[in-house]
């Protein structure tokens, strides 16, 4: 009877605290700003890939976080489709392994990526 009482408060707890974190809001807002960016970053993958590639040497078991924006801008006239965008990200191994901080500058120019 005291493991099955045990065994009910243990699966209360982990039932309420797990829900009560799952409902935490998150600080940032889900701005255009914001998901502009993430597509940026997200249209960027493969770049970032070759970046990973040309100084590691594989992308085996190499993974990148805390990917940003720092500064984007079109090269020629305002209704040009050549961008310049500066990013900084962190690559990491495994579970707790960071490994560097990139900062990099990518041009797109016509349909040709150059990193």
């Amino acid at each position: 009877m005291k493991k099955m009482f045990t065994f009910i408060i243990f699966v209360i707890l982990t039932t309420t605290s797990a829900i009560a974190f799952a409902n935490l809001p998150t600080n940032t807002k889900a701005t255009r700003e914001n998901l502009l960016e993430d597509a940026v970053i997200d249209l960027l993958r493969p770049q970032i890939g070759k970046v990973i590639e040309n100084h590691y040497g594989t992308t085996f078991e190499i993974g990148t976080f805390c990917e940003r924006i720092i500064n984007i801008k079109k090269l020629d006239h305002p209704g040009s489709w050549l961008f310049q965008t500066k990013l900084e990200f962190t690559t990491f191994t495994g579970t707790h392994n960071s490994l560097d901080v990139f900062t990099v500058t990518l041009k797109k120019i016509g349909i040709q990526m150059i990193g």
